[in-house]
């Protein structure tokens, strides 16, 4: 028989409360509160297998009655979200924006969310993901997706069920496998093996990496109803492993940093998963764990979890696209601080009763849901329409700005002409006898940065040119230390292969200049004399070492609409820690040498930095990398002046 337990409602509050920190920003104490979603897949595996089995043995389990259920839970608050949303996303999103937003409600309504992210691949940890208001439906969809296939199993093996739990425990543990597979065994690198490739996003997203999480509370619910009552736990093991559940728990979302753990999921999800089993199978409420999950306050904050969950990553998203910069603290505050008045709201005015089976009947309950949907679609295609007719109008306007936003205002174009080029590994043979000098352009997304500039301002027209990449996170250094010291542990792997300026020796060796660009770091800055001496350079070859740039947080839908002169007007502060480098670089290499982009472009009050070109034109798109027409201006600015005007 399935018991409702208080002290599950607390665990629900223990899954919410990291989440919501963490994509609030306060990731110095909860680096790990994304984990707070494994949390929630065990507990709903759990509760759901509970319900399910216990039909199973009455003999009254319903597939049209689960999918019943499954709505009267998930979709009323879930499509309230979404039409507000919608509001705001038409009010206050760029046409691209407000173009993926309904991309997005059409995957939501579809169930597949979840597979939608992983096609744009934009990854949960990265910035992006801040301003998209609806990424955390990822998991509603991953927990329906496997809904689709769980109940039909424990249907049709309800007689069966040794053949079930076999089954069942396969598959979990290919989905460990699975997840791992993107996970940390492709941090390894033995000699050439490289372990496993998959990518990581994939096992991030969709339920092939997550249905072993779902699954370890349908073991706890299969055998808390076989347990036998006789071989009680004594209350000192029950507060024993409640406790390592409650640590457990608190080690991951403490330290469980993405920038430091390999992609997610892996082994580290054991982890919480493991942490939320113990607190479902031994927090009882007559132990001190199960006592402070049923204290009423941390109950509330469980029962409008889902809810909560719903609620705060469009206001924070909505909030990020609102800001002209980074929303300073109290703003942030105040918007957790709503989070759960509106989710009480919510929860008593929506949640409950679309649950009271008497308010509405199943066939009100499909058909409301079939009418949300449908309502969904046209707010949907009405998006991007929406979209499609703004970029039109601006155009016919004569205000290029999106458009110059579309098509030079993103990372295919910063990285499109220097990957190209970096396709040819070596110099031309001819290039002597053309009259040319070769150069090589060494370094990261700053470098792609740098070739855009030479190829819209066309200098440089008497240099071969080739390129080579290496990753921000790996930086540019040559010298004794072993790197891996300085750089985050899930990017060794990739900085142990080609992302190492040492593999660009034999470009060197050939070339007459020799430019390096990154987004420089603290450490590789320090030690960047060290790594110009381990060049070895000849006394005809040249080496010019670009600084770091940045424009400020930039917010481009703010500019929509605005005049050229209005446009002009606009100047931001660049990061202090970028200044700071900067610096650094300036003292330690020698004038001749070293652009400071900075000082030669962020001449404006107080040294701060033009948003737009003199022409109006947008100079970067994130505050960091340039477009069309950044490129040219800085270009034309860096190379007019010196040191590179003797190139």
């Amino acid at each position: 028989m399935f018991v409702y337990r208080d002290e599950i409602d607390g665990l629900r509050s223990v899954a919410v409360i990291p989440v919501i920190l963490y994509h609030a920003g306060f990731t110095d104490y909860f680096a790990g509160g994304y984990v707070g979603v494994d949390i929630f897949f065990v507990i709903s595996g759990y509760l759901i297998t509970s319900v399910i089995d216990h039909e199973c043995e009455d003999g009254r389990f319903s597939l049209v009655s689960f999918y019943e259920r499954r709505c009267r839970r998930i979709l009323p608050a879930l499509f309230l979200i979404l039409f507000l949303s919608s509001i705001f996303a038409y009010k206050h999103m760029l046409p691209d924006q407000l173009k993926e937003f309904g991309e997005t409600l059409i995957a939501i309504v579809c169930l597949s969310s979840n597979v939608y992210f992983w096609w744009k691949d934009d990854g949960y940890f990265t910035n992006i993901s801040e301003l998209n208001p609806l990424i955390h439906t990822w998991s509603l969809a991953v927990e329906e997706q496997f809904y689709f296939v769980f109940p039909l199993l424990c249907h049709f093996f309800a007689k069966k069920r040794r053949c079930l739990v076999i089954l069942l425990i396969s598959a979990a543990l290919m989905s460990l496998l699975l997840s791992q597979w993107g996970g940390n065994l492709r941090s390894l690198s033995i000699n050439q093996f490289q372990g496993f490739a998959q990518p990581a996003y994939a096992t991030f997203y969709l339920p092939t990496g997550r249905i072993w999480e779902l699954l370890c509370g349908a073991f706890i619910a299969f055998y808390l109803r076989i347990k036998d009552s006789s071989k009680e736990f004594s209350r000192l093991t029950k507060e024993f492993f409640a406790l390592l559940g409650v640590l457990l728990i608190i080690l991951s979302v403490v330290g469980l940093d993405n920038h430091r753990v390999p992609p997610f999921p892996n082994f580290y999800t054991i982890l919480p998963v493991s942490g939320a089993s113990l607190i479902i199978l031994f927090a009882e409420k007559n132990t001190t764990v199960g006592y402070l999950l049923s204290i009423r306050l941390v109950r509330w904050i469980g029962l409008i979890s889902y809810s909560a969950y719903l609620w705060h990553q469009p206001l924070l998203a909505f909030l990020r696209i609102k800001s002209t910069s980074t929303p300073q603290l109290n703003l942030i505050i105040i918007v957790i601080a709503l989070v759960f008045p509106l989710s009480f709201l919510s929860y008593k005015f929506i949640e409950q009763p679309f649950r009271d089976k008497q308010r509405f009947s199943r066939k009100q309950i499909f058909a409301i849901s079939g009418l949300c949907s449908a309502i969904t679609l046209i707010l949907a295609i009405h998006s991007i329409q929406t979209a499609n007719i703004q970029s039109m109008t601006a155009e016919q306007r004569g205000d290029e700005y999106l458009s110059d936003l579309r098509k030079y205002g993103n990372w295919e174009y910063v990285v499109r002409d220097f990957d190209a080029l970096e396709r040819r590994k070596t110099f031309s043979n001819q290039t002597a006898a053309l009259g040319k000098k070769r150069m090589v352009l060494i370094g990261d997304s700053f470098a792609q940065d740098v070739y855009n500039m030479i190829i819209e301002g066309k200098h440089l027209a008497n240099y071969e040119i080739r390129v080579y990449f290496v990753y921000s996170r790996c930086q540019i250094y040559l010298g004794t230390e072993d790197r891996k010291q300085f750089i985050e542990k899930r990017h060794h792997q990739t900085c142990t292969n080609a992302n190492d300026i040492k593999y660009a020796l034999p470009l060197i060796r050939q070339a007459d200049v020799i430019m390096l660009a990154s987004n420089w770091y603290e450490w590789s800055a320090q030690r960047l004399p060290t790594t110009l001496k381990l060049l070895n350079l000849t006394e005809h070859q040249q080496v010019f070492v670009i600084g770091s740039k940045h424009f400020g947080i930039v917010n481009p839908a703010l500019y929509v609409n605005k005049s050229t002169a209005f446009r002009k007007k606009q100047f931001q502060a660049p990061k202090t820690e970028i200044v700071n480098v900067n610096n650094l670089l300036a003292k330690s290499i020698e004038k001749h040498i070293f652009v400071n982009v900075m000082k030669m472009v962020c001449t404006g009050y107080n040294f701060t930095c033009p948003l737009f070109t003199p022409q109006g034109k947008l100079i970067s798109h994130d505050g960091a990398h340039l477009t069309k027409y950044g490129a040219g201006y800085v270009g034309e600015i860096i190379f007019k002046n010196k040191p590179l005007n003797k190139l």
